[in-house]
């Protein structure tokens, strides 16, 4: 590995892997890389050998219900510093298995384990793969959205001593002002909209030239 690798770490990623193998996640408000679960392995490899990225910081997982997919997710950052490189396996609900990558990143231990007791993603080769938060024998993987717990009926909380008749409470609602904030009058805040910064500052203005601001 050389320096100039590690500075410039992906620009030449594509010649490393055939677009099959690895793709850019070019869906809106996303990032990364898709990598196709048989070539994890050898994709993580390469990124912390060739590439540098030699701490892994997170495994996580996302359940796509309506795709029946999960999409196990990795953070890895190189020690001498710089941007993330994030990349993801997608794999299907009902065969959610990936290969472990403790054999290259020791630190992915326990958060594989915490993704396969909540996410129920089983992570091949992972030397100890067993429930981590919740006990051994719990009924299903409570992070995954079709999860129902205990004495489920409806989408209501089922004991009313948590929630008046199951129906949470927002926490706004608990603002002892409430309702009762007084407005300018004719002023609406929802569809107000400044001509320029300075209005947001105009009432400290004139207290600090000691006019009087009024509000109405």
């Amino acid at each position: 590995m050389t320096d100039e690798t590690i500075v410039n770490p992906i620009e030449n990623l594509a010649a490393r892997f055939p677009a099959e193998w690895v793709k850019a996640d070019e869906r809106a408000g996303y990032s990364g890389y898709i990598v196709q679960v048989e070539h994890l392995l050898e994709f993580a490899r390469t990124m912390r050998d060739d590439f540098g990225f030699d701490y892994l910081s997170m495994v996580t997982a996302v359940d796509y219900l309506a795709e029946g997919v999960l999409e196990v997710v990795y953070y890895a950052y190189k020690t001498i510093g710089g941007g993330a490189l994030v990349f993801k396996a997608r794999v299907p609900r009902d065969n959610a298995v990936v290969p472990s990558l403790v054999g290259l990143y020791p630190g992915a231990d326990f958060q594989e384990r915490e993704v396969w007791d909540l996410m129920g993603v089983r992570f091949e080769g992972h030397p100890d793969l067993r429930r981590i938060l919740m006990w051994e024998g719990f009924e299903g993987h409570p992070l995954r959205k079709d999860w129902k717990e205990p004495f489920y009926e409806e989408d209501v909380k089922p004991y009313k001593s948590r929630w008046p008749e199951g129906k949470p409470e927002f926490i706004e609602k608990k603002n002892p002002f409430d309702d009762n904030v007084q407005y300018p009058k004719g002023f609406d805040p929802e569809r107000w909209i400044p001509d320029q910064d300075t209005l947001l500052y105009s009432g400290l203005q004139k207290v600090a030239t000691n006019e009087e601001f009024k509000t109405d």
